[in-house]
């Protein structure tokens, strides 16, 4: 993987658009380049672009709860957490960007963009969430996916993960050089997070727990089969024993209940139908009173019968008199119609007269007026033309003046810009003639710094190699004292171990196993016979309910038989009757079709309307339209016959049809049952056939010929015998399990005491080992005393060389009374601002001085400009004038002739008023002629009215003529025939059928009252047989209703009572032990897996686990450190040959470092210099970048600061090793403020600082 080129804009400090290109120009030849800049100016930045358009993240912005607290002002609604990447973003900025191109481990060519912007495009918008986008430059096309799936594709093809990529790509030696001056603790850390070996930790405590977890879920497993109670046999023997007795009494019991329950009932019986009996006889009475009642209506009915002829000449005259009205009503309506219209049509001419006179007057007003109108037309061109012209001129003589107000203003700036130079450039030379004697500071401030820092160097480390002396001499008082802890303790493990050694012999380990693995043995014997006996049993339960199953199919196939020959004997009756029935149907059916002819036209009644004259007689009145009684009296009880017959034929039939469909089911059942009688005989051959192997193998005696045709009684004892093996070998299994717990509890106390053994020696060991180090400790300290010593001289020979150079530059020891007075911090602070302000005011003198000269030539150009642009705006003044003049005369001519009114407005006006009248006047017109249409109708329906009303009063008279003789016949005023004739042919239908029903409700009362008389009579047997019984268990008869009050009962029920809840406690203590005994067997059965899984878990957690993750953990960063120390002295023997690095015996996390120039001294970390440091440092950050990720594949490195405290020749010498590294191929880039370095680097990507929080980028060299 290699970059070829960043990009970005608003990034932090970054704010305008920057491009880097690695590939080509300057930086793409030369391979190794320096990265320069301020403090803050955004060197980091440069790197943080890269990680963001790779990974969305920056190495400086670590994911984690400490720092999720949200920044911004109070009022910023748009703030964002600390660790946000979108953090970012310039302030006051609405987008910013990074993008990356580079080269994928395949060799494709990629572009990574990350983008984040603010909400609507403005600064002050809230900020959005950021955009990642995927592209090939090689096919332009983007990757499509997610955003997770976009970060997976990123990794496959840089072929690193964020945490590799920033450990191999952007080298963090500064880490390193704070991981070899920390502590044991410290160090772990730091290695930990350098390398991502946080996993390992994890994995320790999560083995503690684990182990922990289990051996809680063993003890609970065992405290569970402790609390379980078993029964013995003989106790569930006599609970059955118990509750059979129990429950013969509680039938007993059931029996008399039972008893006194039928003797209640038959009680109860009698009396309702005593009650029965009273009920009928008031039905009867009740139904004899009806029919008294309902004489009169039988007289009534007979009249109406009687009067029904007259119905039809009572509606002719009612249909009469109500055309006589109808026609009056005609009249008046007709005479009231033709005034009306007569009205109207004088009022229609009178309109049109006026409006005619109107649209003449129109006409003559529209003549006048026209050629005004085009005259006016023609001077509304002219001062339109003439306006456009005006409005021309005022904006040319606006936009002269906007430059004249412009103009004057640059004019004026420059004056200024004039004046502020001036006054600059004068104090700039009064600002260099005060600082005369700084000049040779400011041009030498970089070697003046390196100065300071290597005189502060030296004189920390020696300050340091002080402190060390003292430590070492206080840790030589404290040696002898550890070294008495250690044999004190060594004593006190050898007493334990042999105490250990003592009772284990107790513990024959090779005998108990042997006996445990032989009673396996016979466990897994009964186990198999235990199975072929539950495999034998479940193959005899299959074979009773195959033959259950045959029984009740042979059954089912009787009674189908048995239902067919019922069903076709039904037919045989049935089939005569139907043809009975359908003699009647036809002769009923053509009777009615008879009546039907006859009264044919009464299909035509329906169509009769209340408002139309009939087509037949001509009349408006249709009393038979809806009711006429006497026919359709006729016609209900015909229809009602046939209906009935249909029913009755359809009835028949139907069950005829039904009965034979039930005959094909039979037969269609039988078949299915045949078919499934034989399907049962070949199963049960097959099941015969397929348990035959284990039913040889249970017939161990050879008594057991069992077959197809074996009886069930023979299979049922077989089964309860199998079952009582079962039972059996289940109690010979659960004896051997008892007995293996046993000897698996003594088998776990001889490995726990070899455990106990194996942790004692292994302390042992350690002690040894401490004792061991504590010699070795003892000689590293003396020989680090004697190289303190030597380390103090050298470093007071570098105090003093750059004390003189110093001392030298200034002219004085004033620097070392300003170091002094202001400390470390504060002195470089000064300096650097001293220095930056001299360059700065010189820079600034030079550019007022050129600024001055440029800007005498501009300020004259622009005065003449001044006055070319008023001379303009006078001219176009004069124009103006003389075009408003012209304007005002024409505009007077046009008002003299129409005003000041739009010419299309009036014309639009006088058009619309003639257009108005002429559609006035049409209108009229056509009014005039419809409403004499319209009067001319009217005449003609008066004259037809009074030709019906003459007709009507005649046919009035002939009805009624007919009317008065129907009243003299039956001897009968108006009022009471019309009585009579009301009631219609339904209601004569539905009185006739209510007659009819008092009869049937009396004889229907007579011989219900007959049959309960003799239900009575029938039941008084039963009767004296209940009170008999009653009697002997001395029950009152009165009580028997009530049997809460009866103290025989209530015992009884009481006693049963006691016997159930007997009963009950007894099955609950059975199933109980059941359950106990099931769950015996489930919990020892979990007990030895959980036993297995335990010893497992302990063992692990006795190897790795810890509860604070430190075994693990330490062990792998052992082995991490170990292959880290031999990469980074292969960059050694570059870098620095003198030195390499190793372990420190005994201690994993420890390092040492081995002088090659002093005879393979041992030396520690804490005595290199700073270069030195440096230089090691380097070494173990290139290990890192090689442990990451194949460094091979990375063609791009990036080295933060820290050269600075290396010397020329060991500047010269990191830099050798950095050219052989850009030399295969790859390319390195250097973070750095040191002087020498950039000197020595040929191309520099320089972050220049333009102030107010900006930077610019360059590539120079």
């Amino acid at each position: 993987m290699k970059i070829l080129a960043l990009r970005g804009e608003n990034l932090a400090s970054l704010q305008q658009p920057f491009e880097i290109d690695f590939a080509h120009g300057r930086l793409g030849e030369a391979g190794l380049f320096a990265i320069t800049g301020k403090t803050g100016a955004g060197k980091s930045t440069l790197l943080d672009a890269i990680c963001l358009a790779l990974y969305d993240r920056i190495p400086r912005l670590q994911s984690n709860k400490k720092n999720d607290a949200e920044i911004g002002r109070d009022d910023d609604a748009s703030r964002i957490k600390a660790n946000d990447v979108r953090s970012i973003l310039s302030r006051g900025k609405a987008e910013g960007y990074a993008e990356v191109d580079f080269v994928a481990n395949d060799g494709s060519h990629w572009r990574a963009h990350w983008h984040v912007r603010r909400a609507r495009g403005k600064a002050d918008g809230r900020i959005q969430a950021s955009e990642q986008w995927l592209e090939n430059l090689e096919t332009a096309q983007r990757f499509a996916g997610k955003k997770t799936e976009l970060q997976a594709e990123m990794e496959r093809l840089v072929g690193l993960s964020f945490e590799q990529f920033r450990r191999a790509v952007m080298l963090p030696q500064g880490d390193f050089a704070a991981f070899l001056k920390a502590g044991a603790d410290e160090r772990a850390s730091l290695l930990e997070r350098m390398t991502g070996g946080e996993i390992y930790g994890r994995l320790s405590v999560a083995a503690y727990e684990r182990a922990r977890g289990e051996k809680q879920q063993l003890e609970l497993i065992q405290d569970k089969l402790g609390d379980i109670a078993l029964l013995s046999d003989e106790d569930k023997q006599a609970l059955d024993t118990q509750t059979t007795a129990l429950k013969q009494q509680v039938e007993q019991i059931d029996a008399q209940l039972q008893v006194f329950k039928q003797h209640q009932q038959s009680i109860k019986a009698g009396a309702t139908l005593a009650e029965r009996v009273d009920q009928a006889a008031a039905q009867q009475l009740v139904a004899k009173q009806q029919k008294e009642a309902a004489a009169p209506r039988y007289t009534q009915l007979t009249l109406i019968e009687q009067a029904q002829p007259a119905q039809g000449d009572f509606s002719l005259l009612q249909q009469a008199q109500q055309q006589i009205s109808k026609v009056a009503e005609a009249f008046r309506i007709a005479q009231a119609n033709l005034s009306r219209e007569a009205e109207q049509h004088n009022a229609s001419n009178l309109q049109v007269n006026r409006v005619a006179a109107a649209v003449k007057t129109a006409e003559q007003q529209w003549a006048d007026i026209e050629p005004k109108l085009k005259e006016s037309a023609q001077l509304d061109e002219q001062i339109s033309g003439l306006r456009e012209q005006l409005s021309k001129q005022e904006a040319e003589r606006q936009l002269q003046s906007q430059r004249q107000q412009e103009q004057q203003q640059k004019s004026l700036a420059l004056e200024q810009q004039q004046q502020g130079l001036v006054q600059q450039q004068t104090q700039l030379t009064q600002y260099f003639t005060q600082q005369q004697s700084f000049k040779r500071i400011a041009e030498q401030a970089s070697s003046v710094e390196d100065n300071v820092r290597q005189y502060l160097a030296a004189h920390r480390i020696n300050s340091g190699l002080r402190s060390e002396s003292r430590q070492i001499t206080q840790d030589l008082n404290d040696h002898g004292q550890r070294q008495t802890q250690l044999a004190q303790q060594s004593l006190d493990l050898n007493s334990q171990k042999q105490v250990c050694e003592h009772q284990r012999q107790a513990f024959d380990l090779d005998r108990l196993e042997a006996a445990q693995q032989q009673e396996r043995g016979q466990y897994t014997a009964k186990q198999q016979w235990r199975d072929q006996l539950r495999q034998g049993l479940s193959g005899l339960k299959e074979w009773q309910s195959l033959l259950r199953q045959y029984d009740k199919a042979a059954a089912e196939q009787q009674r189908a038989m048995l239902a067919q020959t019922s069903a076709e004997q039904r037919i045989a009756v049935l089939k005569p009757n139907i043809l009975t029935l359908s003699v009647q149907h036809k002769e009923v059916e053509a009777l009615l079709q008879q009546s039907r002819a006859v009264m044919k036209l009464e299909d035509y009644r329906a169509e009769l309307s209340a408002d139309e004259a009939c087509p037949l007689c001509g009349s408006y009145d249709h009393p038979y339209a809806e009711d006429n009684p006497v026919v359709e009296g006729l016609l209900q009880t015909q229809q009602a016959r046939l209906a009935e017959l249909s029913n009755q034929w359809q009835e028949a039939e139907a069950e005829v049809k039904h009965l034979t469909q039930q005959c094909l089911s039979e037969q269609q059942r039988q078949m299915a049952l045949e078919t499934e009688v034989a399907s049962l005989k070949t199963q049960i051959a097959q099941l015969s056939e397929q348990y035959s192997p284990v039913f040889t193998a249970l017939d161990v005696d050879g008594d057991n010929n069992l077959s197809p045709n074996t009886e069930s009684q023979a299979i049922d004892l077989l089964a309860m015998a199998w079952q009582q093996q079962i039972e059996q070998t289940d109690e010979t299994l659960k004896q051997l399990q008892r007995d293996g717990e046993l000897r698996q509890r003594d088998i776990h106390q001889g490995r726990q005491l070899d455990v106990e053994l194996q942790r004692i020696q292994q302390a042992l060991n350690v002690l040894t080992e401490q004792q061991h180090g504590l010699a070795q400790q003892l000689t590293q300290w003396q020989s680090r005393l004697q190289s303190i010593e030597e380390q103090q001289a050298v470093q007071s020979a570098i105090l003093n060389d750059r004390a003189l150079a110093l001392t030298e530059q200034y002219g004085s020891e004033a620097w070392l009374a300003q170091l002094k007075q202001h400390g470390e911090e504060a002195f470089f602070t000064q300096l650097r601002a001293n220095v930056e302000e001299y360059l700065t005011n010189q820079k600034a003198l030079e550019a007022a001085d050129k600024q001055l000269a440029d800007l005498a030539p501009q300020l004259a150009e622009q005065q003449g400009q001044v006055r070319t642009v008023l001379q303009r705006v006078a001219e176009i003044d004069k124009l103006v004038s003389s075009l408003v003049s012209e304007i005002e005369q024409r505009w007077q001519v046009r008002i003299a002739l129409i005003g000041e009114d739009s010419l299309q407005d009036l014309e639009a006006k006088q058009k619309q008023a003639l257009h108005t009248q002429q559609t006035d006047l049409e209108q009229a017109l056509q009014h005039q002629r419809l409403s004499g249409e319209a009067m001319a109708g009217a005449e003609a329906a008066l004259t037809s009215v009074k030709q019906q009303q003459a007709e009507a009063n005649q046919a009035l008279e002939q009805q009624q003529t007919s009317w008065a003789a129907w009243l003299e016949k039956f001897a009968l005023g108006h009022d009471e025939m019309v009585s009579l004739l009301s009631k219609g042919g339904v209601w004569l239908e539905q009185e006739r059928e209510a007659l009819k029903r008092i009869e049937l409700a009396l004889a229907a009362a007579n011989t219900v009252l007959a049959e309960r008389e003799l239900a009575v009579v029938e039941h008084l047997p039963t009767i004296e047989l209940a009170k008999q019984w009653l009697s002997d268990h001395d029950i009152n008869f009165e009580q028997v209703g009530n049997t809460e009050k009866i103290a025989v009962v209530a015992a009884w029920l009481e006693q049963k009572a006691e016997l159930d809840e007997q009963i009950f406690q007894g099955r609950q203590r059975l199933a109980q032990a059941k359950q106990a005994e099931l769950q015996s067997g489930e919990l020892t059965a979990q007990l030895k897996d959980q036993q297995v899984t335990t010893e497992l878990w302990l063992q692990m957690s006795e190897l790795i686990g810890s509860a604070t993750g430190n075994k693990f953990r330490t062990l792998a960063q052992g082995l991490t450190l170990q292959q880290l120390v031999v990469l980074a002295n292969e960059h050694l023997q570059e870098l620095a040959p003198r030195y390499a690095l190793q372990p420190v015996p005994n201690s994993p996390l420890a390092l040492q470092v081995v002088d090659h120039d002093m005879g393979d001294e041992v030396r520690s970390v804490e005595s290199l210099s700073g270069g030195e440091s440096f230089l090691v440092s380097l070494a173990l950050a290139l290990a890192l970048a090689s442990l990451a990720a194949d460094t091979r594949q990375l063609g791009s490195l990036f080295i933060d600061e820290g050269f600075g405290t290396l010397d020329p020749d060991s500047l010269e010498m990191a830099l050798a090793c950095l050219d052989a590294l850009q030399a295969d191929g790859r390319q390195i880039g250097v973070i750095s403020h040191v002087g020498t370095l950039v000197e020595r680097i040929g191309v520099q990507v320089a972050v220049e600082a333009q102030g107010g929080g900006r930077s610019q980028i360059q590539v120079r060299g």
